[in-house]
């Protein structure tokens, strides 16, 4: 009988076309809010959604509104998106929202370039991104996000910290960019003393500004990376990223005297040091250039001072130092009988760009035979002079290193140390911190390399700082019911293209009444940096129309911390180290109750994507990037230089205007499709590793889909009819009936009285119905049955860990794409093979395969797989059903989910993710192969009864030969002296 298709489909598959009509019809399903109501085939009961269901917050990293979407955000969005839908068909609440990243420096800077608001340029960009994570065919929370409500309730954190105490301002040494002309985090300040943003080396000045006491919570903050690592969702180069600036160092401060020859007496110089134990083999003192000593010489000293005036320029690696004329260091046990001559003698005192101001007390015990730093500027300004080598690798000091190489690590004191001689560094350090301690000269200590967060930033697009400066009260907040404190027009700013901060000349907004005393003050007129911002908005999303507070109490405790924070590892310290502490400090806040049952962390568990690298061509004699369209990719394997015609070199290098290589995803996507972009990004590589684009091989990906498609479009009909006409509603009672038909014939064979006229007649009409049952299908077929869904077991068991474990998303698309091979090949063996009495079963079993694979993939490739769902799940007319029906004699009601409003079926995302049904161990084939060598070569394949879970050694090795030996090649080409198992069995080797 022939049926034609009911279903339009295209045969072509067109994937971008499919990303237009699912896009529509998702958003009229969200608006007309078509959503849980289903009715069921004629008899069944309607569904209704499940009211309570466990939840989940899965978050990526926002993304700041530049303009344009680029592959790095694709990547985390696409990443994002797939573990919410996973989470979302496993039975999960998720929330998912997404947000903008709108304050900042470079939106400012654009501003400036363009002559236009920075409101303005931020709303376009806005706009344009939003449009370009709806192609993507993402799900998001839309109605979560809120720009202006951020900020406004930033100001409303801020008095929280300062009422606690952990908003202050003081006048402090600042590092300040003269590009952008603001100050700047240490943590915006790169290695080589740069500015983060604008490249421009940055100044030391000394300024009053706004600080959050970060430092106040440092031993939380590391104590918290411990427990992070101990229940392993973070990555552990984050935790040693984060551990490694929070920077906590145990050791001992310890006075070094100072002699003044013909200057005026100075205080002792305190220095902190981790070792202690190489206290004599000190041989010089450095300073940092704003320690007070030097401020103090620098006064009558024309060369320090002309010294001093280099330093912002030099790199802070440098080994130069300025010799501090007339003022010496003692070692503070040079009075000891004990100590050794050499350690007795005067130290000369360095000014070193290398020390840092904010490190101990700006000083530092120069150890060249132990420091690699130290020796290095030793070498530079004392080069003719002997470094001292007070550490030994061994007791005796036969293993030593050599003079031009610093031994850096502990070990044993060498005679150069006194009575501690002999002593392991562990003990001597003891033993040294109690002798300077009884001395009033050291003690134990430790330090920090975190500093206190400066906040404050001298341009507009930012938080204002809600205060008030008043020459008789001082500084007053805001009051609360003036909040916000909004920022003013300043129109003409932008135009004339000017940089700085134009609320300093915006005199009618910051010209304003002191709250306390009604006189004339001014406000502030920083804004705050834009971390602070970032710092705590995923606290705002699930609480987004609150006015009255930045969230309540029970939104807090109901959805923090984060499940699942997805983002770039480059911002493992600056905003994951800012969100860690104000989390912590709201945890001790009643806006966040229950904060302190996960010691105030923000996020359970941290997933850092790694950078997408692009194709890049070089010109190999010049070295300069080269545009596309100088090179000719008309063989993509074998590209060359237009002008030369030579080849360039190929590289992959993170994507940039100036090296030309950077991939517009929305060129992409309109090309190949959302979905085959999707998944052509989770293929080509694991999460956190780097991306390699290379937008060849998505071919890959869609001739993948598109071979899957083909073959649910020439099927779905054949499928339809007989699974409409089939007993069996699930694979699992197929297999379970076929499975108890043959342990029936199995007891009944087994039964002495089988074969005697004395077996009942009723006995003996059982088991030939049984065994004509089993006989209806091919064993073959059946055996082919039980593989296809062996593997669609499998890979649901393998696929729901990537998801939901590893995050190996990479593997989850090799996975589906093997199961898509096995489907289709099991497919093709039934029409193929002419053995095989065709019933049914193999469609059967295909289809389910099908609609599983569908489920595991839908994450991936949504709009894909709600395509090939609704083909699967078009109704048929009831004119055909109630005649398939009759031919199968089977008419009864069945149970099958259709949508309520017209054919087009149910969505694949209201259906529940795969999970396994226990057939796995039931379905193991009930032979294997065996490969049998004769001398060493292969000269047949035969098939065995599966190895018994009984036997081993010897007697498994006998079984395995005889099991051979019994089939009818074996007993036909094998004969042996000699016989090997190898390989549990399955190859064997007779010997002739």
């Amino acid at each position: 009988m022939f049926v034609g298709r009911w279903y339009k489909s295209n045969p072509n598959l067109n994937l971008p076309a499919l990303d237009r009509k699912w896009q529509l019809e998702w958003q009229s399903r969200r608006t007309q809010k078509r959503w849980g109501k289903w009715t069921l085939f004629p008899g069944a009961k309607e569904v209704e959604p499940e009211e309570s269901k466990r939840k989940m917050y899965i978050l990526p990293m926002f993304p700041y509104p530049s303009g344009d979407l680029h592959l790095g955000h694709l990547r985390v969005y696409t990443i994002s998106d797939v573990l919410a839908r996973f989470r979302r068909m496993q039975g999960y609440d998720v929330m998912h929202p997404i947000g903008w990243d709108a304050f900042g420096l470079p939106a400012e800077n654009a501003a400036i370039e363009r002559g236009i608001e920075p409101a303005s340029w931020t709303k376009q960009n806005i706009k344009r991104m939003k449009s370009q994570l709806q192609a993507m065919n993402g799900h998001w929370d839309w109605d979560r996000v809120r720009m202006l409500p951020l900020w406004i309730h930033t100001q409303h954190l801020f008095h929280l910290l300062h009422e606690a105490g952990f908003a202050y301002q003081a006048e402090s040494l600042v590092n300040y960019d003269p590009v952008d002309k603001t100050v700047l985090a240490n943590e915006q300040v790169d290695a080589n003393g740069f500015s983060w943003r604008s490249g421009a080396k940055v100044e030391q000045r000394m300024l009053k500004q706004w600080f959050f006491d970060i430092s106040e919570f440092r031993q939380e903050l590391l104590d918290g990376l411990e427990n992070l690592a101990k229940k392993g969702g973070w990555p552990e180069r984050v935790l040693a990223m984060q551990k490694n600036w929070i920077g906590k160092s145990t050791g001992a401060r310890i006075k070094f005297p100072v002699v003044a020859y013909g200057q005026q007496t100075h205080s002792d110089i305190e220095v902190f040091t981790t070792r202690p134990d190489t206290i004599f083999g000190v041989q010089y003192v450095a300073l940092a250039s704003t320690h007070p000593i030097v401020h103090s010489l620098a006064k009558t000293d024309v060369e320090l001072q002309a010294f001093l005036d280099t330093i912002p320029a030099l790199p802070l690696d440098s080994k130069i130092g300025y010799l501090l004329p007339h003022v010496r260091a003692l070692n503070p046990l040079a009075y000891e009988e004990s100590t050794p001559d050499a350690a007795k003698a005067s130290l000369p005192i360095y000014v070193a760009p290398y020390v840092l101001g904010d490190y101990g007390d700006g000083a530092v015990m120069g150890v060249p035979g132990h420091d690699t730093r130290d020796h290095t500027f030793w070498k530079h300004n004392r080069y003719d002079d002997p470094v001292r080598m007070v550490i030994s690798q061994s007791p005796d000091e036969a293993t030593i290193a050599l003079n031009n190489e610093p031994f850096v690590h502990h070990g044993y004191l060498t005679k150069h140390n006194g009575p501690y001689a002999g002593q392991t560094t562990s003990d001597a350090t003891k033993n040294i911190i109690a002798l300077l301690e009884s001395k009033g000269l050291g003690s134990k200590a430790e330090t920090w390399r975190l500093r206190d967060w400066l906040i404050s930033r001298q341009r507009y697009w930012g938080t204002p700082i809600p205060m008030i400066h008043c020459d008789a009260c001082g500084t007053v907040p805001v009051p609360k019911d003036q909040l916000p404190v909004e920022l003013p027009p300043v129109k003409g700013h932008w135009g004339e293209g000017r940089a700085g901060n134009p609320l300093d000349h915006a005199h009618d907004w910051a010209n304003t009444t002191c709250p306390s005393c009604g006189g004339a003050a001014k406000r502030d007129t920083d804004t705050m940096d834009t971390f602070v911002d970032s710092s705590w908005y995923f606290m705002r999303f699930p609480n987004p129309k609150n006015q009255e507070a930045p969230f309540s109490p029970e939104a807090a405790n109901a959805n923090l911390p984060v499940d699942l924070y997805i983002g770039g590892v480059e911002h493992a310290i600056l905003h994951l180290l800012y969100a860690r502490f104000i989390s912590k400090f709201v945890a001790t806040t009643p806006l966040w109750p229950d904060g302190w049952k996960f010691a105030g962390e923000p996020f359970k568990e941290v997933l850092t994507q790694g950078m997408v690298h692009g194709k890049t061509y070089t010109d190999p004699k010049t070295g300069r990037f080269l545009k596309p369209d100088e090179v000719d990719l008309t063989d993509a394997s074998s590209p060359l230089i237009i002008a030369s015609g030579e080849k360039p070199n190929v590289t992959f290098e993170k994507m940039s205007k100036s090296k030309y290589n950077g991939v517009d995803p929305g060129t992409c996507m309109a090309k190949y499709g959302a979905d085959a972009t999707r998944a052509h990004i989770l293929f080509q590589a694991p999460v956190s590793e780097v991306l390699e684009w290379d937008e060849e091989k998505i071919s890959g990906i869609t001739r993948w889909l598109r071979r899957l498609y083909e073959f649910i479009s020439q099927n779905s009909v054949d499928w339809a009819m007989v699974v409409a006409a089939l007993e069996e509603d699930l694979p699992k009672s197929y297999f379970m009936k076929r499975h108890e038909m043959q342990e029936t014939v199995g007891a009944m064979l087994k039964n002495p009285n089988a074969r005697s006229m004395s077996f009942s007649r009723h006995n003996r009409r059982k088991l030939v119905d049984v065994t004509e049952r089993l006989k209806t299908n091919s064993p073959k077929l059946f055996n082919e049955d039980k593989k296809l869904w062996r593997a669609v077991q499998l890979t649901i068991s393998n696929v729901t860990e990537s998801y939901e474990k590893t995050h190996s998303l990479n593997t989850v698309v090799s996975d589906l794409m093997a199961l898509t091979n096995t489907i289709i090949d099991h497919g093709n063996f039934a029409i193929k093979d002419e053995e095989v009495k065709d019933w049914g079963t193999d469609k059967f079993i295909t289809y389910h395969a099908t609609l599983e694979l569908l489920k595991m993939m839908a994450p991936i490739t949504p709009a894909f797989a709600e395509e090939c769902w609704a083909i699967l799940h078009e109704r048929l007319p009831s004119a055909w059903v109630i005649t398939l029906a009759k031919l199968a004699n089977r008419l009864r009601p069945r149970t099958i989910i259709y949508p309520k409003s017209d054919g087009s079926g149910k969505s694949i995302f209201d259906e529940p993710f795969p999970t396994t049904d226990g057939t796995f161990e039931m379905l193991a084939p009930g032979t294997q192969s065996c490969a049998v060598q004769v001398n060493g070569r292969l000269r047949l394949v035969v098939e065995i009864p599966a190895l018994p879970a009984n036997l081993t050694g010897k007697e498994l090795e006998e079984w395995i030969v005889k099991e051979i030996l019994d089939t009818k090649e074996g007993k036909e080409r094998l004969q042996a002296t000699k016989v090997i198992v190898v390989k549990g069995g399955k190859t064997v080797n007779f010997v002739v």
